[in-house]
Order: structure tokens, then C-alpha cells, then sequence
């Protein structure tokens, strides 16, 4: 994983949405202090605030993975079950010094700690939510015609992208407003189909894909 500079969360989620997140997209605080009294303790900082910021956006909370709703917060012991993966293989929990963690099996959870901490992870989650589904257009350019790395950074430079993400196995970068161009690898190779190009606005993934050779998937 390359280390990468994480802006504020609200930054983050501006930026996803194309303006500042309003009231109407997150869930009230009595809701998320009723959740709070609940569990019986308080919820960590960034996960009240993604919830309080977004809570209520669709994209953002089930676009790919899937946020627990708050009444449906639970404890494994000292952790916090907040996400599900999008097949249900595995799930994300935090704790109070909010770190995340990761488990394939909730009823014998023998838990994996994830190299960022609650925030950070945040992040990730919410641009590849927009990436894997949010974001209501996609292409894909196949991995026949990056046949090298070289070929790969090439078309990364030419396109002026900003990497945003870069965890094992996902890396993301921002092209221009809303849009963005991702890709899976193994051992930072492109991995099969090739990369993907995911943006808010019609007239601009249009123009992309018209530049770029990418084919449109929807």
C-alpha cells in the first residue's frame, strides 16, 4: 500500500457528491444518540460523523458494501459491526480507539486488523461505493490494451489522474470533477477485466470515454 495524504472526511464526501453534504443527507443526532444508548456506550467520532453526514444517501451507504443501519448496530465484544461486504463474506467492525477489523465468520469472528485506522478506511469505502455502483455511469477500458505496466502509468499521466486510494488489491484516482478512473491488481499488476471508468454527470463520461477508448457498461 503507497501512503497517501487523507483529507478530511467532509472534504472527501464534498467531493463525491460534487457540494457540500446538507442536512438532508444525513441522519438526525437523535437517531444516532438513541443507537448510542443502545449499545450502551458512544459511538466512535468518525463513524458518528459519516453516518450524521450521509446517513441517508443511498450511494454512499449501499452503493456496493453495506452499512448497518444504526438500530441495527451490534457489539462483538469490544468491537462495533458497522459493514457488510457486498456477497456477505466478510464483515468490518471498529472499536473505541477506532481501529478497524475485519471478519470472514461472525459467530467464531477471529478478527483481521486493516492497515488504516477508522477514518482513512472511511475514505476508501466511500469512493469505491460511488466507484462500484453510486456514480450512475461506467466504462471499462480492457486490459488488452494496457498490455504493461508502462502502458498503465502512461494513460494514468496522459489523463492527469490523482490517486486517491491505494489499498491492497483496489487503487483509485480522481480525472476532473466526479469522475474516476479505478482498477483492481495482484501485486500492483492490472488485473482482469482492465481498468474502469466510473463519473457523476453524462456529459462528462461521455466526453472521457469518446478521449479515452473506454466502452460504456452501462
Amino acid at each position: 500500500m503507497t501512503a497517501l495524504t487523507t483529507p478530511p472526511l467532509s472534504d472527501t464526501l464534498a467531493w463525491l457528491l460534487g457540494r457540500p453534504v446538507s442536512p438532508e443527507d444525513g441522519l438526525p443526532e437523535d437517531e444516532l444518540a438513541a443507537a448510542s444508548h443502545r449499545l450502551g456506550g458512544p459511538v466512535p467520532p468518525a463513524l458518528h460523523a459519516y453516518y450524521a453526514a450521509v446517513g441517508r444517501r443511498a450511494d454512499l451507504m449501499a452503493g456496493f458494501q453495506r452499512f448497518a443501519p444504526p438500530q441495527d448496530w451490534e457489539c462483538l465484544g469490544d468491537k462495533l459491526l458497522f459493514l457488510e461486504e457486498n456477497q456477505g463474506v466478510c464483515w468490518w467492525a471498529t472499536d473505541a480507539r477506532q481501529r478497524v477489523w475485519q471478519t470472514t465468520d461472525l459467530d467464531s469472528p477471529d478478527w483481521f486488523e486493516e492497515a488504516v485506522g477508522l477514518e482513512a478506511f472511511l475514505h476508501t469505502v466511500a469512493y469505491y461505493q460511488m466507484a462500484q455502483g453510486g456514480y450512475p455511469f461506467c466504462g471499462m477500458r480492457t486490459c488488452h490494451g494496457l498490455s504493461t505496466h508502462g502502458d498503465l502509468a502512461a494513460l494514468l499521466h496522459a489523463m492527469q489522474a490523482q490517486a486517491v486510494v491505494d489499498v491492497a488489491g483496489l487503487r483509485i484516482f480522481t480525472v476532473g470533477p466526479q469522475a474516476m478512473v479505478w482498477y483492481l491488481h495482484s501485486e500492483g499488476a492490472l488485473a482482469e477485466p482492465g481498468l474502469f471508468l466510473s463519473a457523476l454527470d453524462a456529459d462528462r463520461f461521455d466526453a472521457l470515454c469518446a478521449q479515452w477508448d473506454f466502452g460504456d457498461l452501462g
